[in-house]
């Protein structure tokens, strides 16, 4: 409003011809063409091509504005078939990065030195896949460096990334790549690998633990793509049957191992854990002097370690531990002959107490105060996690299997469609709000709600190129192309505003000018339409212009944004040039649908010049 003003003021001199072009790329075309000698010689060809470009737009316009309902139906016909398209849908995408993890889970019961046996055999694997050769024939290396973490997740070395907590059964390898486009190769050839093994490189398949390669995505992290939680009932204080819930668990994972597509089909709890369970004879316990509290303690610094004090050394600390020496500790006959501290001296276990060993759940999940286990999986390459949820839940077999859920235990969506839905609520609360608004202010601008009407009519229209532009360039409906969604509205109403004030301004020069004899506050139709066709022509170079700068500053993102911005851009780009087109010959033809089938005054009676 001020600076664009003073900078038009300073630089922009009317030219002398007032028919010719003031666009410079125009006029420095002309300028070479003069030099080169061209210019004179086929003026008359140039200016013969000037109307008839000049006349394309309005030509149209007329036709479209006579078959108005037609326009508005095929329209929106386009709209409904757009929407028909397979447009996948993904939460967040890969990152292309030259990083990613390996997390390796044994069984609940592991020990950490097993587990640390199992990571050094797959840190083995790595090395052995590590040399390729590239596009261009060359030997190399993948791997650059990797570290193991043994029995924790490592600190949040990625924004996205959450640490897992304390467990003796887990490891995480963080590598590091050569390159970020051999990341996805590397992390598929590692897992096929280590289920698989590979003869031709000397590797044995790891048996005794899952070996989940993890590549880096962008956006919150989730435990596993797919997940659907199954709950026990809201009453009795949350204990669900334990072996009710694992059998429905190990139901739900059989349908899910028959989705295409999907890979590493596991719960939330585990392989269940070998357990021993002390039984103490009370009365026994009493006679012997030994109580609850003595016996948990005895074992526990037995099996455990009890902590007496810290070592010194420099500026280490070693912790001491007092506890059984291994031999001891891996057998239960040596359990049984363990001896305990009571009050009248020390006597053998088995002597007070039963051992019996037990196949038993080594973890219970909860979620709101109540039992639950949910049912994971891992996607491959080019599949969309929330595509096969949906799929799968629209199947027969999955239809069967909440039917014949027990009474009060019930499910819910978990994973990456769980995550989808969030954003989504939020999104849908804060487009609500805008449009609210906009509403409002349209409402306020305009006097009335005919105008307002027209203008958010073109919305649906952006959705036509939005999810064309996804179809075509194969990306999915993520959280990105949903914001960008959101901005195309706002361009889109935008576009329409300017055509309708500039309608209005045409509109009420006819008016004041017009004999009064007319259907149209004075005008007759024919006028009134040629006001909506001139707006059009007159508003199509700042319009197109807007347009195509839009387009050229997304491009670079739609090319080399990465997969995070590639996605919004290409439906921002699609979106801008099919709502364009079809606002300059949409709105006019429900302006006049309103004015003259609706019988809408197309201006206040108070803004014309009485004489």
């Amino acid at each position: 409003m001020t600076f664009c003003v003073l900078l038009a003021y300073w630089f922009i001199r009317p030219l002398k011809d007032p028919n010719q072009s003031m666009s410079p790329v125009i006029q420095f075309i002309k300028w070479i063409k003069r030099k080169a000698g061209k210019g004179v010689a086929k003026k008359a060809v140039s200016e013969n091509k000037r109307s008839v470009f000049a006349d394309f737009y309005p030509g149209i316009a007329r036709i479209c504005i006579k078959a108005r309902f037609i326009v508005l139906a095929v329209s929106f016909g386009l709209l409904f078939l757009v929407m028909m398209l397979p447009v996948g849908s993904e939460f967040f995408p890969k990152d292309l990065r030259d990083q990613f993890s390996v997390d390796v889970w044994l069984p609940e019961g592991s020990t950490i030195q097993q587990t640390d046996d199992v990571t050094k055999s797959v840190e083995e694997i790595i090395r052995k896949l590590s040399p390729y050769t590239d596009e261009q024939g060359n030997p190399g290396h993948r791997l650059l460096s990797m570290v193991s973490i043994i029995g924790k997740g490592g600190d949040r070395w990625y924004l996205g990334r959450n640490p897992e907590s304390p467990k003796p059964n887990y490891a995480e390898i963080i590598l590091k790549t050569s390159k970020g486009s051999v990341t996805s190769a590397f992390a598929k050839e590692l897992r096929h690998a280590a289920r698989n093994g590979n003869s031709e490189l000397g590797i044995e398949p790891v048996t005794d633990a899952r070996i989940i390669p993890r590549e880096l995505v962008m956006g919150p992290s989730v435990d596993a793509p797919i997940g659907i939680r199954i709950f026990g009932p809201r009453l009795g204080a949350g204990f669900a049957d334990l072996n009710l819930m694992r059998k429905q668990a190990d139901a739900l994972k059989a349908i899910l191992r028959k989705q295409p597509g999907t890979w590493d089909h596991y719960d939330s709890w585990g392989s269940s854990a070998y357990q021993l369970h002390v039984e103490v004879d009370e009365n026994k316990a009493n006679l012997a002097g030994v109580t609850n509290l003595g016996l948990a303690q005895t074992l526990n610094a037995y099996f455990s370690g009890h902590y007496i004090t810290t070592f010194r050394e420099k500026d280490h600390k070693v912790p001491v531990y007092l506890r059984l020496p291994p031999e001891q500790r891996g057998s239960i006959n040596e359990l049984r002959s363990a001896y305990v501290e009571g009050e009248y001296g020390k006597v053998p276990l088995d002597s007070i107490a039963g051992i019996q060993p037990y196949w038993k759940p080594a973890k219970i999940d909860r979620r709101f105060l109540q039992r639950v286990i949910e049912v994971r999986a891992r996607t491959e390459p080019g599949y969309m996690a929330n595509d096969i949820v949906k799929n799968m839940m629209a199947g027969e077999e999955f239809t069967q299997w909440k039917e014949n859920l027990p009474p009060g235990y019930w499910w819910e969506i978990g994973g990456e469609l769980f995550e989808s839905k969030q954003a989504k609520g939020e999104l849908s609360l804060s487009l609500a709000i805008s449009l609210l608004m906009i509403i409002l202010l349209l409402v306020i601008q305009y006097n009335g709600f005919a105008k307002p009407v027209i203008i958010l009519t073109t919305l649906p229209l952006a959705l036509i190129g939005s999810f064309l532009g996804l179809y075509v360039t194969g990306n999915p409906l993520g959280f990105m192309p949903q914001l960008g969604l959101l901005a195309l509205f706002g361009i889109v109403v935008n576009t329409a505003i300017i055509f309708i004030e500039f309608a209005d301004i045409l509109i009420k020069e006819k008016i004041e000018a017009c004999d009064g004899s007319g259907p149209i506050m004075g005008m007759s139709i024919q006028e009134f339409r040629e006001c909506l066709v001139q707006a059009g022509q007159v508003r199509l170079l700042p319009i197109a212009m807007t347009t195509l700068t839009t387009i050229g500053g997304l491009l670079p993102l739609a090319l080399a944004g990465g997969p995070l911005w590639e996605g919004m851009a290409w439906l921002m780009i699609f979106g801008l040039m099919v709502a364009t087109i079809l606002t300059l010959i949409v709105v006019p033809s429900l302006y006049a649908i309103f004015v003259e089938n609706f019988k809408m005054k197309p201006v206040p009676m108070k803004t014309i010049k009485t004489n």
